[in-house]
């Protein structure tokens, strides 16, 4: 079977596994890696291997750019203090701490081929923690900051894990030059990327001043705008990976602002249906290594490496646990003006953000990049060990704290704050005053009694809005009893326009293309009315 169909029956699975994960109570990576496992039974998946250099560039930018791009920015600023704590100092903690265990361990394991290990495992996965705790109701403040830390700690430990694997394949390595590098080519790497982000939106604003802002032409630039950041910052000998952070954190802003409606909505579907590929792609590929890695061990060490990779992925759990308390409580006793500015941290989400270090795609991707060989031409000392403890860092964290986090948040008993639901209550009714009052601005100026009337309709249908939206909670329950049977009328109407639309078309009374147009018309009507918005509005 050749690579083309190959690809084709790794997107089928992800498509298959992602409608049984929508009826079983189980974390959609367990699922795929599963999945992947059984298909590597398969003749035609059993010697499937994806070369390291190939995975890492068509995995990482894209992901790292979603994630960046999607991320609220302003409450990001307002946990940063956290978020680099931990997506610096843990990271380098656990670097450190697993490095050192496992060549105190396995003393044959040279020291720089650990800490590759020990950078491998230490970023945590948004997609992992959110695939869990997307249907729980945890403070913003919490998602904030867990979010944040994966966002940043993919590029901190991505970085770390290319010094190590460097130091194994070149067989040199400087502390002094390492740190210096770490900082200098970051930074500069997310400079670039913010920089190019930057030439890359004037330049689909100008396409657009040049009627060129075809959505199609505007998504495809956006979706090579992170291989862009990464590919450039590689080339200059900057951090590829902070490059891409920086670009989409830089283009999440930039587009919100400039980009137009019908742009943004064909953006969003694309870059939503490629995240889910890519990352369910990922999670398959570890299932099929996990069977030619386990396959090679000899069934006399299989225990012993059984219980390393328990302890492994033990130590890296409890490392988190021991980081988070300290980090979230000196600062505050060191500090007044934090303690003034920030209050104090409620030990139950301390926890929290402690058990929701779920490891995921990244840290599958960074292991199967490994180099097979050192610049000696020798081969990388325990390569498929380390791509066996990732492995198993990343099943054992989606078993326990992936199965138990959200039996842990109803221990603990901790509720969302309803942040975001006040927030997007308050920006409706200022939105729909706004438009309510530029609706009677404009009334002296029409004429005809049909254009006043129309006007007056929806003046009307802001003040209904604004008295839901001003409204107490038990009043807005009967305001969506009223809403809610009005949108099954209207989809009940919709639903019979769609019956004659077909009964024309099966009559020949209308053709392919009209059908088509009217159909268009009326999906953007049922998008209105079903979307995650229309409760609210």
């Amino acid at each position: 079977m050749g690579i083309i169909e190959i690809t084709l029956g790794l997107l089928l699975a992800v498509a298959l596994v992602g409608a049984i994960g929508k009826w079983l109570p189980v974390p959609l990576p367990l699922l795929q890696v599963g999945a992947g496992v059984a298909l590597s039974y398969l003749p035609a998946f059993a010697s499937l291997s994806v070369p390291p250099e190939v995975f890492f560039l068509l995995f990482i930018p894209p992901l790292l750019f979603a994630e960046a791009w999607v991320i609220p920015k302003r409450d990001l600023i307002g946990v940063l203090r956290p978020v680099l704590l931990l997506a610096f100092g843990l990271v380098f903690f656990t670097v450190l701490a697993v490095g050192y265990l496992l060549h105190w361990l396995l003393p044959e394991m040279p020291l720089a081929a650990a800490f590759a290990l020990g950078a491998v495992v230490s970023p945590t996965d948004a997609v992992a923690v959110s695939a869990v705790t997307g249907r729980l109701r945890i403070p913003a403040r919490v998602a904030t900051i867990v979010n944040g830390e994966s966002l940043i700690n993919d590029a901190t430990g991505l970085v770390a894990f290319k010094f190590a694997t460097a130091a194994v394949v070149t067989g040199v390595f400087s502390w002094r030059e390492a740190a210096l590098q770490f900082f200098v080519l970051s930074g500069g790497g997310f400079v670039l990327g913010v920089a190019l982000a930057w030439a890359i939106g004037k330049l689909r604003a100008h396409l657009v001043r040049f009627c060129i802002g075809d959505p199609t032409v505007q998504t495809v630039i956006s979706l090579l705008t992170p291989y862009a950041a990464y590919l450039a910052a590689e080339a200059l000998g900057l951090g590829g990976i902070l490059a891409v952070v920086g670009a989409g954190l830089y283009a999440g802003v930039d587009d919100a602002r400039h980009v137009d409606t019908a742009t943004r909505t064909h953006a969003w579907e694309v870059w939503t249906m490629l995240t889910y590929a890519f990352n369910g792609l990922v999670f398959l590929l570890l299932g099929v290594q996990l069977h030619s890695v386990i396959a090679g061990i000899p069934h006399t060490s299989a225990f012993g490496l059984a219980l390393l990779a328990l302890g492994v992925a033990a130590v890296v759990i409890a490392l988190r646990i021991i980081w988070v308390f300290p980090a979230a409580y000196l600062p505050l006793w060191l500090f007044r003006s934090i303690r003034e500015r920030e209050g104090t941290r409620d030990p139950r989400e301390v926890f929290l953000v402690g058990w929701a270090g779920i490891r995921g795609s990244v840290t599958l991707a960074a292991a199967l990049s490994i180099p097979l060989v050192t610049a000696s031409g020798t081969s990388f000392p325990f390569r498929e060990l380390i791509i066996l403890l990732a492995a198993s860092v990343i099943v054992i964290t989606l078993l326990v704290n992936g199965f138990t986090l959200p039996w842990v948040i109803r221990w603990l008993e901790v509720r969302g704050d309803g942040i975001a639901e006040r927030e997007e209550r308050a920006a409706r009714l200022a939105t729909a005053q706004a438009a309510a009052t530029a609706i009677r601005q404009e009334l002296p100026r029409l004429t005809e009694p049909a254009e006043r009337d129309y006007a007056n309709a929806l003046i009307d249908e802001y003040e209904r809005r604004i008295q839901r939206d001003s409204a107490n909670a038990e009043r807005r329950r009967q305001l969506d009893a009223f809403r809610d049977a009005e949108r099954r009328l209207r989809l009940a109407a919709l639903r019979a326009e769609r019956d004659e639309l077909m009964q024309l078309r099966e009559s020949d009374v209308i053709n392919d293309e009209v059908l088509r147009i009217i159909q268009s018309d009326l999906d953007h009507v049922e998008s209105l009315l079903s979307g995650p918005g229309s409760r609210a509005s």
